[in-house]
């Protein structure tokens, strides 16, 4: 009878044993699933912020450019309003100004006018009108 305790208790001790090592595989590996599903989480994430970076500095640079072409055009009306201001002074007490302008100078300067607005370069500075 003590024979058949001891291989009974053995028994018991090698299952314990064995569920143990079962046991610690198991959980092992989902440990293991777990850290790589985190690594994974943690490297999508760290590629959101870069992206989201590349968007904001994007933005910024979009946000300077419109500043900048805003100044610009700015500076390009009050010297619109300078020069105006300008030959009102210079032809106020001329008697040549109180003269229509001739219907094809007149032509001429609004095609001019149009051609500088479009960008499309009109004349060049060093060739004369024609």
């Amino acid at each position: 009878m003590k024979t058949r305790h001891l291989i009974t208790i053995v028994v018991f001790i090698v299952c314990l044993f064995a569920s143990a090592c079962w046991s610690a595989w198991y959980y092992s590996d989902k440990a293991s699933r777990e850290k790589e599903r985190a690594d994974n989480a943690e490297q999508q994430a760290q590629s959101a912020n870069a992206i989201t970076a590349n968007v904001i500095q994007a933005v910024n640079i979009i946000n300077a450019i419109s500043e900048a072409n805003q100044d610009a055009k700015n500076q390009i009306a009050l010297a619109s309003q300078r020069a105006k201001a300008d030959i009102k002074v210079a032809i106020a007490n001329d008697d040549c100004a109180h003269q229509p302008v001739p219907a094809a100078a007149a032509d001429r300067l609004r095609k001019y006018a149009d051609s500088v607005r479009t960008g499309s370069g009109g004349t060049a500075a060093d060739k004369p009108d024609s």
